[in-house]
């Protein structure tokens, strides 16, 4: 429904009036759809502050198959990434919270990618259930964010 593509259940749940204009316009307010978004992010557990995700080092003998087990669903700490050969980058590597493996197909004739993916990847992921959407929504919203960066000086 709207914008924001609502199910009639997250609309009750989750629709909020975020321009406080007195009603939720999910069809014709952007503020009522990015706040209702939010509203579902954070209802879903959104932690602010958490990186959606990290790049990982795959090493030779890196476990796949245990890696994948839970699919996109966090489940496993950066050290037990380690020791199924699957090393998260940067921060990553410190994180404490719980991981998941993300595989990201490219192709038939292409390797996948992969990424550590925390808990709000995860988030993501409940709006829509593939990473690879996920990965769309986040790396649009960062390359806004970058552009209102450099348009601001």
């Amino acid at each position: 429904m709207g914008i924001a593509q609502f199910m009639p259940t997250s609309w009750q749940r989750y629709a909020v009036d975020f321009d406080g204009d007195g009603r939720i316009d999910l069809w014709h307010s952007a503020a009522d759809a990015i706040g209702s978004v939010a509203s579902y992010f954070a209802g879903y557990g959104w932690k602010p502050g958490v990186p959606t995700r990290w790049p990982v080092y795959l090493m030779e003998d890196a476990k796949l198959p245990q890696l994948l087990a839970n699919d996109i669903q966090p489940s496993m700490s950066a050290a037990q990434m380690r020791a199924l050969g699957a090393r998260p980058l940067g921060s990553g590597g410190d994180y404490g919270g719980q991981l998941a493996l993300i595989e990201l197909p490219n192709g038939e004739n292409s390797a996948p990618d992969y990424l550590a993916g925390s808990e709000n990847f995860y988030v993501v992921t409940r709006y829509n259930h593939s990473s690879l959407y996920a990965m769309a929504v986040l790396e649009l919203g960062e390359a806004i964010a970058q552009a209102v960066r450099d348009e601001q000086g």
